[in-house]
C-alpha cells in the first residue's frame, strides 16, 4: 500500500513538474512544454499586447534562452520587414547584436518565414540569436529568439506550440487586403506615413478604386491651402511610393492590380481636408523610376565589381612585382658573394708562397719545385747571400 501511495505521489509530482503554461492574448495563444520555463522568474511568461516575451532561467536567474514573439498589424514584406527591423537594427534587442548572416528561407511555427542569425553579447554571456518574419492574414509576425551558447535549447518545442487566434486566410489580392486591413483599422489607426494614419479603407463596387482615409493630426481645412496641400502630398507620394509600395503589401496590391488609389485627408475631428487620386496610368512612372533606380543600381554594383576586380589584379601585379624584385635582389646578392669569392681566390692565388728550408734543399731544388727561377727566389729574399740557404730559413716564392 505504502509502494503503491508512493507511487501516485511520484507521478503527481512529475506531472507539476512538467506541467505546461499558456499564455492567451487576442492574437495568438503561445504554451510552454514545462515550468522549466519559470524556475527563479515566476513572470518568465508575460504578454504585451500583440507581443509576448518568454525566458528560462537557469538556477541562479541568469537567462539561458528567451523567445519574443511580435504580431504587427499591417501585412509587411517579410524580406523587407526583417532587414528594416533586424539586419538594420532598428528593433532595441538587435541594437547590440554582431556577426550578422545573410537572410535564409526557413519553416517557423510550422510558415515559411524568412530568417537571418546573428550574435548577441549580454551579461558576459554569449547568445546564438534567430530572427523570423513571416504573415498571417493582413498582419506580419516577428519571432526573435537567444539561446546562451553551449547549453542545449528547447525554443524550437516552444514555437511548435504557437497558434494564431487571428484572421490566418492569407491575402493576394488588393479586395482582400482592403477587407483585412478594414477589420484592423477599426481597432486602431495605422501608420501610413510621417504623421499620418490610416483611418479607414474600402473598394468601390466596381473594384476599381482603393479609397483611403487618412488623418492628418495637427492640419485643419482652414489652416492649409487645399490645393498646395494636395500637390504637396501628391510629390511626397511619388517620392515615397518607390519604397512604400515595396513596403506595404495593401499599397502593392492595389499598385499591381492598378487600382485607382484615392487618399481622403480628414483632421482628427473627422472634417475633410483635401483628396488625392493616383491614377493607373502613374504607375508606369513608378515602374519607370523603379526600373532606372534598379538599373542605377545593377551599374553601380557592376562598376563595384569591376573596381574590385582591377584592385585584385593591382594586387596581384604589386605581388608578382615583389616577387620579382625579391628574386632580383636575391639574384643580385648570389651574384656578389660570387664576386667575392673569385676575388679572395685571386688575392689567395697570387699572394707569395711562404717555403721552410728542409734538409737536402738548395734553391735549384726548390726552384724547380715552385716552378720558378732561382733569381727570382734570390730577388724576393735579399737575405739570401752567395746562394747559401739554412735549415729552418723561410724563404718567400713568387708565385708564376
Amino acid at each position: 500500500m505504502k509502494k503503491i501511495i508512493s507511487t501516485i505521489l511520484l507521478a503527481t509530482i512529475v506531472v507539476l513538474s512538467t506541467s505546461a503554461a499558456t499564455v492567451k492574448n487576442e492574437y495568438f495563444t503561445l504554451t510552454t512544454p514545462d515550468d522549466s520555463w519559470f524556475l527563479t522568474n515566476d513572470d518568465a511568461l508575460r504578454p504585451y499586447g500583440a507581443r509576448v516575451d518568454i525566458a528560462r532561467m537557469d538556477a541562479r536567474g541568469a537567462t539561458l534562452e528567451l523567445a519574443r514573439i511580435d504580431y504587427i498589424e499591417g501585412a509587411f514584406n517579410p524580406l523587407l520587414y526583417l532587414t528594416h527591423q533586424v539586419v538594420e537594427k532598428k528593433d532595441v534587442f538587435c541594437r547590440a547584436a554582431t556577426n550578422f548572416g545573410q537572410v535564409y528561407e526557413s519553416f517557423v511555427a510550422h510558415r515559411e518565414a524568412k530568417c537571418v542569425q546573428f550574435k548577441k553579447t549580454s551579461n558576459n554571456y554569449t547568445y546564438d540569436c534567430e530572427a523570423s518574419t513571416f504573415n498571417v492574414g493582413y498582419g506580419t509576425v516577428l519571432i526573435i529568439t537567444a539561446h546562451r551558447v553551449g547549453n542545449p535549447s528547447m525554443i524550437s518545442r516552444v514555437l511548435d506550440n504557437l497558434v494564431f487566434t487571428v484572421d490566418t486566410t492569407p491575402v493576394n489580392t488588393a479586395a482582400q487586403f482592403v477587407n483585412a486591413a478594414s477589420k484592423v483599422v477599426a481597432r486602431h489607426h495605422l501608420p501610413i506615413g510621417n504623421n499620418e494614419h490610416l483611418s479607414g479603407t474600402e473598394m468601390s463596387s466596381d473594384s476599381s478604386t482603393v479609397t483611403l482615409k487618412v488623418t492628418v493630426p495637427y492640419i485643419t481645412k482652414e489652416s492649409v491651402n487645399v490645393p498646395a496641400f494636395v500637390m504637396t502630398k501628391r510629390d511626397t507620394w511619388f517620392k515615397q511610393a518607390h519604397e512604400a509600395l515595396k513596403f506595404n503589401l495593401l499599397l502593392a496590391a492595389a499598385t499591381r492590380e492598378r487600382k485607382l488609389l484615392h487618399y481622403h485627408y480628414v483632421d482628427t475631428k473627422g472634417n475633410e481636408i483635401g483628396t488625392l487620386l493616383i491614377y493607373p496610368e502613374e504607375y508606369e512612372q513608378l515602374e519607370q523610376k523603379q526600373a532606372e533606380a534598379t538599373a542605377q543600381e545593377l551599374e553601380e554594383a557592376i562598376k563595384a565589381q569591376e573596381a574590385a576586380k582591377l584592385a585584385q589584379q593591382e594586387a596581384q601585379r604589386a605581388q608578382e612585382e615583389a616577387a620579382q624584385a625579391k628574386e632580383a635582389a636575391a639574384r643580385a646578392a648570389e651574384e656578389a658573394k660570387q664576386r667575392a669569392l673569385e676575388e679572395e681566390k685571386k688575392v689567395r692565388d697570387s699572394a707569395p708562397i711562404t717555403h721552410e728550408v728542409k734538409s737536402g734543399d738548395n734553391l735549384t731544388k726548390i726552384a724547380k719545385k715552385y716552378g720558378v727561377s732561382v733569381s727570382t727566389i734570390k730577388q724576393a729574399n735579399p737575405s739570401i747571400k752567395n746562394d747559401q740557404i739554412k735549415i729552418g730559413q723561410k724563404l718567400t716564392i713568387p708565385r708564376k
